[in-house]
């Protein structure tokens, strides 16, 4: 999760950075959101904060500690997935899942090509406090339900599970994968580009999609971990857009 949240304090150290360029946007009507470091600023910094408190003090929160755990507590459709731990899909989902904010971020300035940095700065800021929404929500719902990864099923499972291993309900990568392509298209959608960029939008949902069956292959999480974070990220993704448009 600490690698998985790099990429939220990337997209907030961009839109920091882009101030000036919110400003402008402020003043531009042509521009379909309404941005601004208050109070946007704040929610992306409270939001980050947020999602660091139990990756920072993770022993001060709900996680699971059984090792082994009890399969029959899992419904059919998890239990066929328990094994153990595979290192490659474990490595390869950190890659699709940082190869798809770069695409993002890349798709985003080549549809806003041709209206200035103010509009694409403005972008990129309502795509960080998606990315940031969406961590935090992810951080505390995975202490909320303090789900066993799968491989703590196994029969040789021992010892006593970290933090991060007793809390796998739902895959934060999932949820940033998803909320980073449904922001994308809430974005062009509120700009009526959406019908545009349809290739792009494929490519960012299948490269979401592959993050989390990567993380079941895994073994990192079950299917209703990964179903679970696609549903919210595509949740926050889609609305955080939304609550900033100006137009319909």
């Amino acid at each position: 999760m600490k690698h998985t949240l790099t990429f939220g304090f990337a997209l907030t150290l961009a839109a920091t950075i882009s101030s000036p360029g919110i400003a402008r946007a402020q003043q531009q009507p042509d521009l379909r959101f309404k941005t601004g470091m208050w109070p946007d600023g704040a929610v992306i910094g409270a939001s980050l904060a947020a999602a660091l408190v139990p990756v920072l003090w993770p022993n001060h929160f709900p996680r699971a500690t059984c090792s082994p755990c009890d399969p029959a507590a899992l419904w059919s459709f998890d239990r066929s997935t328990i094994g153990p731990l595979r290192s490659l899909p474990d490595k390869i989902s950190y890659l699709t899942v940082g190869s798809e904010a770069v695409m993002g971020f890349l798709f985003l300035a080549h549809s806003r090509k041709g209206q200035g940095s103010a509009a694409f700065w403005e972008d990129v800021t309502i795509g960080a406090q998606s990315a940031s929404v969406a961590a935090a929500t992810t951080e505390w719902l995975k202490v909320l339900f303090h789900r066993p990864r799968p491989f703590l099923y196994l029969p040789t499972a021992s010892g006593t599970p970290t933090a991060d291993n007793g809390r796998a309900f739902p895959s934060s990568h999932g949820t940033i994968a998803f909320a980073a392509a449904a922001a994308y298209a809430s974005i062009l959608h509120r700009r009526g580009l959406l019908g545009q960029h349809k290739l792009q939008v494929g490519l960012l949902f299948a490269a979401a999609a592959v993050t989390g069956v990567l993380r079941v292959v895994a073994h990192q999480h079950f299917p209703t971990d990964a179903i679970a974070g696609a549903a919210v990220g595509f949740a926050v993704g889609w609305t955080v857009p939304a609550l900033h448009a100006t137009v319909p």
